[in-house]
């Protein structure tokens, strides 16, 4: 049974035009891979049967395809070819899930005419940038969200109740709302509050807002972290998978 659903939490820019489809007849996977791809803020439409993706790729034609290798009655392999014999199908882009990677299958799925593969269960991160390889004309490498952070910026805190926070978090960066930006190219140590615990960086400014201007019209700068411990590092990345698979229920892939 073919569904679509609209991301619930957006957590990075994307095109809502963009529609991704995946393909699988294990139910439980089927939902966390989507759920997942939902909260990484793309639309997304589920098929059980390749026959069934087939036929929604003719009707509006998806960004990207992820399928598992093996499916009830056309395989993935099969699910391409056909793919490929239409032009207006011809160059949409197909990750596969696999159950074990290796460079020996990594290069049979190419072969077949996939763009990537993927290892079950799915990783959050692996799966932001498998997708974002394969459909953003500029990839990033790692998971943004949306939060609400407490922030220090040499050694003086930001006024939360004022709306000066960070905003937007990835493990290598984040965007700071504030009144007062710095200037971009300004360097500077950084602490930011995480589950209760502070993290420490050194930061540079790769661009800076004053109030409308920008995307969003509100005052704020986007750093990326010069200087960061591996240790803080991981502590950010484990705290971003938890918020994007929050409520999520695991699944094999």
């Amino acid at each position: 049974m073919a569904e679509c659903k609209t991301p619930n939490n957006p957590v990075s820019s994307t095109n809502p035009g963009k529609y991704i489809l995946v393909v699988g007849n294990d139910a439980t996977n089927l939902v966390y891979t989507s759920l997942l791809l939902q909260k990484l803020n793309y639309h997304v439409c589920s098929a059980n049967t390749a026959e069934e993706a087939v036929e929604m790729a003719n009707t509006i034609l998806p960004a990207l395809i992820i399928t598992d290798l093996k499916l009830s009655g056309m395989n993935a392999a099969r699910m391409i070819q056909v793919l490929r014999l239409k032009p207006r199908t011809a160059s949409v882009p197909v990750v596969i899930k696999l159950e074990q990677l290796s460079r020996d299958i990594e290069q049979k799925c190419h072969e077949i005419g996939a763009v990537s593969c993927i290892s079950k269960p799915v990783d959050p991160e692996e799966l932001y940038r498998v997708v974002q390889a394969a459909i953003e004309p500029t990839p990033r490498e790692h998971i943004r969200i949306q939060t609400r952070l407490s922030v220090v910026l040499n050694s003086v805190p930001l006024k939360l109740d004022a709306g000066e926070c960070a905003t937007m978090l990835s493990s290598r960066g984040m965007f700071i709302q504030t009144h007062k930006p710095f200037p971009r190219g300004t360097a500077f140590p950084i602490q930011v509050t995480v589950d209760k615990q502070p993290i420490t960086a050194e930061a540079k400014v790769v661009y800076s807002y004053n109030a409308g201007e920008g995307p969003l019209g509100v005052a704020g700068m986007g750093l990326y972290f010069s200087k960061i411990s591996q240790e803080d590092e991981a502590r950010l990345q484990r705290y971003i998978s938890e918020e994007v698979t929050r409520g999520i229920v695991p699944g094999g892939g």
